[in-house]
């Protein structure tokens, strides 16, 4: 009888519509790791996925610290097995920032360098301008 099995229906951050305050602090989390990771281009698929829990976990410990800081009781045990958490999985991808190349190409310098040039400037190859 699969008529009453429900439907698992996975959801992902995705899925948010990013109005919360967590959800708009875990996407910037996100961003600034996958930043110092090299961009989106460098990240593969398993170090997202470590970027996420990362970015989850920092956002959720930051909402702890501010309870802590205006003087409520928190629960540190969880609190420290978060920190933990966050810190084997920022060790596995890597703490230190990587540098990604912005060099253009030089099809890419020149194309930029004539659109940059007004055409009354043309000049020929002596140097002077042309007529």
């Amino acid at each position: 009888m699969r008529e009453h099995l429900a439907k698992i229906r996975l959801r992902s951050l995705d899925d948010l519509d990013n109005r919360t305050l967590a959800a708009k602090r875990t996407r910037q989390l996100l961003g600034d790791i996958v930043s110092d990771l090299g961009g989106p281009e460098t990240v593969t698929a398993a170090q997202r996925q470590l970027v996420q829990r990362a970015a989850i976990l920092g956002a959720y410990l930051e909402d702890i610290e501010f309870k802590w800081a205006s003087g409520e009781e928190i629960p540190v045990a969880e609190y420290l097995v978060a920190v933990n958490a966050q810190r084997r999985v920022l060790a596995t991808i890597g703490l230190e920032r990587r540098s990604r190349d912005v060099t253009p190409s030089l099809a890419d310098y020149l194309a930029n360098k004539a659109r940059a040039r007004p055409d009354s400037e043309v000049t020929d190859v002596e140097g002077e301008e042309a007529a």
